[in-house]
């Protein structure tokens, strides 16, 4: 599901080889798909991550910057001045603006128009609320014509999905607090 809205995102906004692209939570596993899939399509990437995934982006060709206070001013750094299309994949309410408190109204999202210049050029996949507001795209038509390109990626090590740790069934209060957490690093698995 991950890797089939990372593909439905990057075509819903249209970018193109060669253009620069801003993945706004590229440390969730939509982000990080989407990254891959972008770098491999040509597009270069700025992403923003925490650091628990900040180097295994870096590692995969990403430019990475660190979401919260300042990012605007970092991020139009990395890029020179202007991104062309920016994908938020942060979950919602999340912070952004400044590393202590809570974002405002519409999250990240008018800091990706600023950064772009127009909320044509912004997608979300987690904040349909705030997209509505401010005129941003959204990505809600699940298709399931790719999977059988998403196992070729996988195989050819494109696609990779991180899984943060494996569980047995007497470890799932524990799987169960740390995925509501929200920052499990990864996929939870299950192994019975």
């Amino acid at each position: 599901m991950a890797a089939e809205t990372a593909w439905r995102a990057l075509d819903g906004l249209g970018v193109q080889p060669g253009e620069l692209l801003l993945v706004h939570g590229a440390g969730t596993t939509v982000g990080e798909a989407a990254v891959r899939f972008a770098l491999h399509r040509g597009i270069r990437v700025i992403a923003t991550a925490g650091q628990t995934r900040a180097a295994a982006l870096e590692a995969i060709g990403a430019q990475v910057t660190a979401y919260g206070e300042g990012m605007d001013g970092r991020v139009g750094a990395l890029a020179g001045g202007h991104v062309d299309r920016a994908l938020d994949t942060a979950p919602t309410g999340g912070r952004i603006d400044r590393a202590d408190q809570p974002s405002p109204a519409g999250g990240s999202l008018p800091t990706l128009i600023e950064l772009t210049g127009d909320p044509d050029r912004v997608l979300t996949v987690s904040d349909f609320a705030a997209a509505a507001e401010s005129g941003v795209r959204v990505a809600t038509e699940i298709r399931y014509d790719r999977m059988e390109e998403f196992a070729r990626l996988a195989g050819d090590g494109i696609l990779v999905v991180p899984v943060a740790r494996t569980y047995t069934l007497d470890q799932i209060r524990e799987a169960a607090e740390l995925s509501r957490s929200r920052r499990p690093g990864g996929k939870l698995m299950l192994v019975l």
